[in-house]
């Protein structure tokens, strides 16, 4: 409980959040008090997967200075405001490449993992689903990374940079013989202990081989995104080498955060196609329209170890992706801005500036919200209710503090904004998904708002407390014409035409489902102008134009 108790031990580096030193020891507990009985504890507290690829990455490579081998040299603890989890980070690699260890007993891939003064090893390993996790990880990177050929190349890339200039530096502290000598040196390891740990029996055990997967929406369409609201179908095809115990689908909403975990089934009736084809199907649930959904695929061997594989290999952090379909915003209430950080806006009823979000109700009439709720984090929708006889009248606002002050008011919500980017849900009493808008960094007393009010993508600028979020003067004139986009959906290039060439020139604006502008375009000569998209990531993207007198043109969504 005493954080004063950790100071001898840790240096703090730099911190912008309240109370540093206690979300180290909150990690630290959790590790210390872990076990196959409540691994939830220490994952809601640590960052397992990037714990598992740290260590397998130190201990291949022989990193002399390293938690690894000395439990408190050259690393880092890391806070992730994001996901609230503490994770580690390598710091200074110069003592790696160790050539009398590459075949050491000590240095086998679980070195320390039965010495307590070494949680990380000690509690992780000793759990068997991650030992088995840490082993696939070991096993990707000696496949894919920790190679002869990858290490001969580079190792040559970077002799013939500084070959030269080691030979001419007249304060080295060793012989230019004896660098040159080093190169095949770094070879050899390399080579030496590769074959020494792939000769490892825990390494050596194969794990099932999952040959593909993909996402497919409710009319059967693989890599479609489904509709907001509506589960995604997940199928993976397993090969026959190995015999497989279970596979299981982790998902996630946002682009971080917890996963999921849910078993997927070879038996016809769970969207796998036919029963015992070796495909396995199972579901991700519904998110709200524009939401980043990853996930990834688990599949464990029928052995004794119950040894485990991944796709994407890189499991939680090299992961399949998909962005749900936008729905129709024309209608009902949705997440209208959100300002994360108040230093000199908009004051509550006690006088002061807390963060604030607000409701617009795109409806001709007032829609009762007693019983909604509104959350900051996809995991516990329900983490606030509003308080009977809530309402929002028609094409109106509603604003709820995040003070965590209720006694200040009925509309004070009990958690606060992250301004380093989180996530703000709005359920209904079902906790049904209303509406759902997940963002990144914000800026002081800047608005993350909905442009076109109430409908529109969201985007970074001054704030508009109750008021409408599209701008005004000029841009508000109507404007008479028209302007195509085809074809849509698109695939690498999409044409915008307009039919009246005295709007030109026009000013273009792309922004993806999160709401981040892709960048301005120019239309200037001719009516038409072929816009490039082969490099945007698959998704809903919305285009605003404007023409020289700043003139709305239009909005208008692409499918790509």
């Amino acid at each position: 409980a005493d954080t004063n108790l950790y100071k001898p031990y840790y240096s703090l580096k730099s911190s912008d959040i309240p109370n540093p030193w206690q979300t180290l020891a909150q990690a630290c507990y959790a590790l210390s008090t872990t076990s196959v009985t409540n691994l939830d504890t220490v994952r809601k507290y640590i960052d397992i997967d990037r714990a598992l690829w740290f260590l397998a990455v130190e201990n291949i490579f022989t990193d002399d200075d390293s938690y690894t081998m000395k439990g408190k040299m050259d690393y880092i603890t890391y806070y992730e405001p994001e996901t609230g989890r503490t994770l580690p980070l390598e710091y200074d690699g110069n003592s790696t490449f160790q050539t009398a260890a590459a075949t050491s007993s000590g240095w086998t891939p679980f070195k320390n993992a039965t010495n307590v003064n070494y949680p990380l090893l000690h509690k992780l390993l000793n759990i068997p689903e991650y030992r088995q996790r840490y082993l696939a990880h070991y096993r990707t990177i000696l496949r894919e990374s920790f190679t002869t050929e990858n290490a001969n190349v580079l190792i040559d890339k970077l002799n013939a940079q500084i070959a030269g200039l080691v030979a001419s530096d007249p304060k080295k502290l060793y012989t230019t013989q004896a660098y040159t000598n080093s190169i095949p040196e770094l070879k050899n390891f390399v080579a030496i202990r590769r074959n020494f740990l792939s000769g490892n029996p825990e390494v050596a055990q194969a794990g099932p081989e999952i040959l593909s997967a993909l996402h497919l929406n409710a009319s059967l369409e693989e890599w479609k995104a489904p509709k907001a609201g509506q589960a995604a179908i997940v199928r993976a095809r397993l090969g026959t080498a190995v015999p497989v115990s279970a596979v299981y689908l982790y998902y996630a909403g946002g682009l971080v955060g917890h996963f999921t975990k849910q078993r997927m089934y070879d038996d016809g009736s769970h969207q796998d196609g036919a029963a015992n084809d070796g495909v396995y199907g199972g579901l991700i649930p519904g998110f709200a329209p524009g939401s980043p959904v990853r996930y990834y695929i688990e599949a464990i061997a029928n052995n004794t170890a119950l040894t485990a594989s991944y796709l994407p290999a890189g499991a939680e952090h090299d992961v399949f992706y998909y962005s749900v379909a936008a729905g129709t915003r024309a209608t009902g209430v949705v997440v209208n801005e959100l300002l994360a950080s108040n230093q000199a806006d908009a004051r509550d009823e006690a006088g002061d500036r807390e963060d604030w979000v607000e409701l617009y109700n795109n409806n001709d009439y007032a829609v009762d919200l007693s019983g909604f709720y509104l959350s900051d984090n996809t995991a516990n929708l329900s983490k606030w209710q509003f308080p009977k006889g809530s309402s929002i009248p028609a094409k109106g606002y509603l604003v709820v503090w995040c003070d965590e002050e209720g006694s200040e008011g009925p509309l004070h919500a009990s958690w606060k904004i992250s301004a380093s980017g989180e996530s703000v849900t709005l359920s209904d009493s079902s906790l049904n998904i209303v509406d759902q808008v997940i963002f990144g960094a914000q800026q002081a007393d800047k608005g993350y708002a909905r442009v076109p009010n109430g409908t529109g993508p969201f985007t970074i600028q001054p704030t508009t407390f109750k008021g409408s979020n599209s701008p005004t003067g000029v841009s508000e004139r109507p404007f008479a014409g028209a302007v195509r986009l085809f074809p849509n959906p698109v695939a690498e290039v999409f044409t915008l035409e307009v039919e009246d060439p005295s709007s030109l020139p026009l000013r273009i604006e792309v922004f993806n489902s999160l709401g981040q502008r892709v960048g301005p375009i120019l239309l200037q000569g001719g009516t038409q102008l072929h816009i490039q998209s082969a490099a945007w990531a698959p998704g809903n993207y919305w285009i605003r134009m404007t023409d020289a007198e700043g003139r709305r043109k239009g909005v208008a969504l692409v499918k790509f």
